[in-house]
Order: C-alpha cells, then structure tokens, then sequence
C-alpha cells in the first residue's frame, strides 16, 4: 500500500519527501511585463511545506503565447533574478522546484489585447473567442519548440529542479494534438501520429537541453489533458491519449501529469470507458515514468485513496486553503488539516491580491464581462462565506 509519506525516487534521482505535489496554478500576481513580485514569493513561501514537489504557475516561453494577467516570463534572461528567487524560495524546506513552461496560442488573449493576433495550428473560426487567429508556418513552430528549449535552459541556470512542459487545458500544445483544431496537411498534422509531432518535438529539445546542461537528477515532465470532448467536438479520446502515452513511453521523462476534470479529479471515467482515467493511463505508461492524478483532493484521506491508482497526486485549490497540507501529514496532524475556507483563515493563506479578488469579488471573471487573462470560475470550498467582504469592507478587513 502507498503511503503519502513514501520517499519517491525519481527515474534520474531525484528523491521526493512524499508523494504529494501542488499543481500549477496562476496566482496573477506578475507585473505587466513577466517579472516574478514579492507578494508571488510571499505566497509560494507560505506553500513551500504543502507538498515534496512544486510545480509553478504557467511561465511563458514567448511573449505571443502569454494567456493570463501577470503570467511570469521564463523568454528573456531578464527574468533570471526573479526566476533564481522563485526557485530558493520552493525550495526553503526540501521541496522540489519545477517551472511550467507554456504556450498559450489561441488562447493568448492578453497578447491580442497587447496589439498582437494569438497563433493556432490552422486557420479556423473559434466561436469562443473575440479576437482573430492567424496560423503558425512551419519556420514559426520550428522557432516555438526551440524556445521550449531555451526556456529550460533559463529554468537549469535559475536552480529549478526540473520544468513541466505544458501540454493541457487547451494551450498550444494540446491544440495541436487535438483534431478540432488541428487540420494541417503537413507533418505536424493530419494523423493522429502527426498531430503529436509538435509535442514530441518539444519533448525531444527539452531533454536535449537537459542533457547538454542540468545536473543528472534534474526533473523532466509533461502534462497532459484527461481528454478533449466537448459536445459534438471531439478533439480526442482517451484511447488517442493512450496511444500518445506510448509515443512518452520511449522518451526518457521522470513523470506524465494528468489535469484533473475539474468536477471528478483523478477518479474521471471518460465516455467508453469502465475505469477511471488515472487507471487507464497508469496501465499502459512506461512503470520508470511516474504518473502524477490530480483533482479534486481535499482531505488527506482522499490523496491516500489517490495515489493507490497513481504514484504521486497533485493537489490544486487544497493548497490555496491548506498551505501546510504536507506538513501537516508527516506530524500526524492529518485531522487538523483544513479543507473550506473562511475569512478567519484568508490573512494567513497570502494569496495575491488579484487571486483574492477573482475568488472573493469574481473580479474580471463575471458572466459576459469576463475578460482576457482570467480563468472563468474558481469555486473553493465554503467560499461563500468570504464572498460576504466585498468592496471597501474586503480591502479594510484584509
């Protein structure tokens, strides 16, 4: 039986306190032009005990692919101070360091925003977006997987312990592989083969890098998307991913992430099928990659229930309430750990300011008003009973 506590080693040696990891979540709390603020230290020291493993919010590795207010850059060597700081802080009491590195593509509204026109594997009309798209050359997608590159080699000079390639929640990479929006006729499209290339590409230069530069233990992961069906658009199974896992099979990576589907988490059984997605994949992955579930894990309880299918589980909105989730579990003190919020506990949880006003206000994110660079829905746990301070009062109290 798993235990939380367990040590895990890594496939290139790197050791774990536990199997505990925090997802990747966007704090907003950059400055306009990518740089790391000292409220985003603040917040992920105060995390630095929650998990063995931190996995930052999205970093990203060209100023066209940028999709959230106060996305961090990981571009330009300008970012390595802050990046360096990002680092020492994760790791102030054991636990790993690994820096995203995203793409946003179409998604990239705060680049249109900026006067620029998002990128996309093909030209098509997305009927949920604003702004106009314009297709990537060949020469463009050459240049964007060697940026994947550089930025991992600003991630090894900044003393991360590893980088997750982002390849979920509908950014570029998974727009690629997905059959909804990718109908290219060259080898980066069309089969399902070719619709994977670009992220094998990327996989392939990010380990290059790894190689030529990082210490031997350092980490190498990706994420990936449960599946990708929304109605009558399907941009692929779960079987399609399976076969993409196999593909990750003969790469040399420490671990595959599954987003978690935000109502079920790990335990998400896609359309077809009779086990949960973390069981699926767990059976055809490669047993020297590690296989991070996540979602919707709120109790200590629930995480040891998860990493009996998966070896690590990632915990995401748990760790905006319970910044000592991990903590907490290797003192024995799992009955203590908190899993709703409430204004009580808010001064403590140093949340970003822009963070606490999308979750207490909904600010930037309401109905037909959302905006560019906010996620659409946040919902915490109890959070109606902090959605009562709002205004002045909020600001005064907090």
């Amino acid at each position: 039986m798993n235990k939380l506590t367990d040590k895990v080693m890594l496939r290139h040696g790197a050791e774990l306190n536990d199997r505990v990891v925090m997802a990747p979540m966007v704090t907003w709390g950059g400055t306009d032009t990518g740089e790391i603020t000292q409220e985003q230290l603040d917040y992920y020291a105060r995390r630095s005990q929650v998990a063995g493993m931190i996995i930052t919010e999205a970093a990203y590795v060209d100023p066209e692919g940028i999709a959230f207010k106060g996305e961090i850059g990981v571009s330009n060597d300008r970012y390595l101070p802050g990046l360096k700081d990002l680092a020492k802080t994760i790791q102030s009491h054991g636990a790993k360091a690994i820096l995203q590195l995203h793409h946003g593509g179409r998604e990239a509204g705060v680049y249109y925003d900026r006067g620029g026109i998002p990128v996309v594997p093909s030209q098509m009309d997305f009927p949920f977006i604003d702004y106009p798209v314009r297709q990537l050359t060949k020469e463009q997608i050459h240049t964007i997987i060697e940026e994947f590159a550089e930025a991992t080699k600003r991630a090894i000079d900044a003393d991360f312990d590893g980088v997750e390639i982002h390849g979920a929640n509908h950014y570029l990479l998974q727009q690629f592989f997905s059959a909804y929006s990718n109908h290219r006729e060259d080898e980066y499209g069309g089969t399902l083969r070719k619709r994977m290339e670009f992220e094998l590409e990327i996989v392939d230069q990010v380990l290059e890098t790894v190689r030529k530069y990082a210490k031997k233990d350092f980490i190498i992961g990706i994420r990936i998307s449960p599946d990708e069906i929304h109605g009558d658009n399907v941009g692929f199974t779960y079987k399609e991913n399976q076969a993409f896992i196999k593909e990750l099979n003969k790469k040399d990576l420490d671990y595959v992430h599954v987003a978690g589907n935000f109502v079920k988490g790990f335990e998400y059984v896609p359309q077809g099928a009779e086990s949960d997605i973390t069981i699926l994949y767990k059976e055809v992955l490669n047993p020297e990659i590690k296989l991070i579930g996540c979602g919707s894990v709120f109790s200590a309880k629930e995480a040891e229930e998860a990493v009996q299918e998966a070896d690590l589980i990632a915990i995401a909105r748990e760790a905006l309430i319970e910044p000592d989730f991990a903590k907490k579990i290797h003192e024995g003190q799992e009955a203590d750990i908190i899993s709703e919020v409430s204004p009580e506990i808010l001064p403590d949880l140093k949340w970003t300011k822009t963070l606490t006003n999308i979750i207490v206000k909904g600010e930037g994110v309401t109905g037909k008003h959302a905006q560019h660079g906010y996620v659409q829905a946040l919902p915490l746990p109890n959070d109606d009973s902090i959605k009562q301070y709002q205004g002045d009062g909020f600001t005064k109290r907090f």
